[in-house]
């Protein structure tokens, strides 16, 4: 599926300044943002429900058995609606590299590096945090096999299966809201400054 970004140059560090500025309007702000997400989870929620029906889970073993051998993670149609979430102000990480010693028969072979790529900063992210329904959204995405198979099968389609559907069917909405609290924003510090700074 393809990624659209609203860009916005500066945010993160206006959102900073305003945390100086005004802790109380800037914890604001982060709620603004958050609520106009919220179409974003609505959407999500219910594409869960349509997804379960009267099944309980997207595949019946997924309700029955653990996801994941060793341990105890089921599907469960309210904690997977509950685990979607709204982040705002995600930090972004500079590349970084990590080496890795391979060994064999205990004697130190080479040694990998891998690079981990850079992120920018994120005003807002969906996200699942249940496990069971980010195994639900994102099987396939490095393997294939009968589980993902069947779940393509089912109607959840190619990975990911629920949130980014959700993300571009509420996304111009969502944008306007976004872009008006950034206004908001700018106004406030700009006044905030020229009174601070006479």
């Amino acid at each position: 599926m393809a990624q659209q970004k609203l860009e916005v140059k500066g945010i993160q560090e206006t959102l900073a300044a305003l945390n100086k500025i005004d802790p109380t309007y800037r914890r604001d702000v982060t709620k603004r943002i958050k609520r106009a997400g919220e179409p974003m989870l609505q959407e999500a929620r219910s594409m869960i429900t349509t997804i379960v029906g009267v099944k309980g889970a997207p595949l019946s073993g997924m309700g029955r058995g653990s996801l994941i051998r060793g341990k105890e993670i089921t599907w469960q149609t309210d904690a997977v609606k509950k685990g979607f979430k709204i982040k705002v102000g995600v930090r972004a990480s500079k590349e970084r590299y990590v080496n890795f010693a391979r060994f064999t028969d205990g004697v130190q072979t080479h040694t990998e590096q891998i690079a981990f790529g850079s992120k920018p900063y994120k005003l807002m992210v969906v996200q699942q945090a249940d496990a069971a329904g980010a195994i639900y959204d994102h099987a396939g995405r490095n393997t294939g096999g009968m589980f993902v198979a069947n779940l393509n099968a089912q109607g959840g389609g190619q990975q990911p299966r629920v949130i980014d559907k959700a993300v571009e069917k509420n996304k111009p909405a969502v944008q306007n809201v976004v872009q008006e609290v950034i206004s908001d924003v700018e106004k406030k510090t700009n006044r905030t400054l020229k009174q601070r700074y006479r």
